[in-house]
């Protein structure tokens, strides 16, 4: 490689990298004030579709109004999403390789416990256990006091989308290699969920490093998460995605996409009252967040801007959602809008570029490893005359 197609290789991996992480946290905060809620309620609460930041669902009383209190969701504030996203770049900026369930254990954990941050949605410094939901203080309930085996901790836990919230870094230090971002994922959220809360995580990230291949397209990050998913996770996926390709407007695909994905989903058609069976293990059933999220990236045809605000407008989790659209939406290389990235980025009182540097020096670092142990064994291999 010449020196400037070096350069030209190396700012494509800034670019995605960048675009990934910012786009997942813009995502995310855009996501907050009305997740929870269904498109015909965000439509009367907002006069119409969310284009863009907004303020707390109750307004100026988003203190005490239950069932939001005592979060500050809106006017640009990340929520526990982002959190931990960038909770696990700081794992990967201290292992400087590849992470199993065990980095998890020995890393995240006491990142969570120990470290106070500053947490926008509660507007004061304050450890990152006290913001995270129940289904992220299982891994310390479990992994910190309960020592159990962390590549088992996830078995019993809360089946959401809690670990695949955060998997956009994996896919990242993969970028350009699906399979190895899933099997990846897949141990790291061992620590963390169970069936297809895990299945999802490690396909978020095999979506990730999908979008992060040069040439890459909605299409071809489907078709990597097809190849890799399984059960009801690849089924929802394949279901929601042919749906999401005969549309172009995600104001057209809100119920589309949601028929598609109910059969899957456990949570049931009132997000806030789910159903008796919700977030149960079962090899039939998916996330809703992660088959929807891919679907507004076809409907956008990778558009960041498109994919983000319908799966914001969307609702239901659509925090989530529009985390994983626009980690994938800028991993492809679709740009973030600055006026919403500088927006959140001051409102959050967070650095969104910070974390996205950290982890491309240590992505460098770890393919240059991958490099080094992938000749070893392939001189190993000769000389056994393989």
């Amino acid at each position: 490689m010449t020196p400037k197609e070096e350069k030209a290789h190396a700012s494509g991996l800034d670019e995605r990298i960048a675009g990934a992480l910012v786009g997942a946290a813009v995502g995310d905060a855009l996501g907050g004030p009305v997740e929870g809620y269904s498109p015909e309620q965000i439509v009367e609460r907002h006069a119409g579709r969310v284009h863009g930041i907004v303020g707390p669902w109750h307004g100026d009383a988003w203190r005490t109004a239950r069932p939001i209190a005592p979060y500050h969701k809106g006017d640009g504030h990340v929520t526990d999403d982002t959190l931990m996203t960038h909770a696990l770049v700081r794992v990967y900026a201290r292992v400087r390789d590849h992470l199993d369930a065990y980095a998890i254990a020995d890393h995240l954990v006491p990142d969570l416990m120990t470290n106070p941050r500053w947490i926008p949605e509660l507007e004061t410094e304050a450890l990152p256990l006290q913001r995270v939901f129940l289904a992220e203080k299982w891994l310390v309930a479990r992994l910190h006091y309960g020592h159990l085996d962390p590549r088992e901790a996830g078995v019993g836990n809360i089946v959401n989308c809690g670990a695949a919230m955060y998997m956009a870094p994996v896919g990242l230090v993969n970028a350009a290699n699906p399979a190895g971002a899933y099997a990846e994922a897949l141990d790291i959220a061992g620590a963390h969920q169970s069936s297809y809360g895990r299945e999802a995580a490690a396909v978020l990230a095999a979506a990730v490093a999908a979008a992060s291949t040069p040439g890459a397209s909605p299409d071809s990050v489907v078709s990597a998460c097809l190849a890799l998913a399984k059960d009801g996770t690849r089924a929802a996926i394949e279901q929601v995605c042919e749906t999401a390709s005969q549309h172009t407007d995600f104001e057209s695909a809100l119920t589309p996409l949601r028929k598609a994905v109910a059969p899957y989903d456990t949570v049931g058609p009132d997000y806030r009252q789910p159903s008796l069976g919700a977030r149960r293990p079962s090899r039939l059933h998916t996330i809703e967040e992660l088959p929807i999220a891919l679907g507004m990236l076809v409907v956008s045809r990778g558009d960041y801007r498109h994919a983000v605000l319908g799966a914001v407008n969307y609702g239901r989790d659509c925090d989530s959602i529009a985390t994983m659209a626009g980690a994938m939406a800028g991993a492809l290389g679709s740009p973030v809008p600055e006026d919403w990235a500088k927006q959140v980025s001051e409102a959050s009182r967070l650095d969104l570029w910070e974390p996205a540097t950290t982890l491309t020096t240590v992505t460098r670092e770890i393919f240059r490893r991958d490099v080094t142990r992938r000749r070893s064994h392939e001189a190993a291999l000769t000389e056994l005359g393989a």
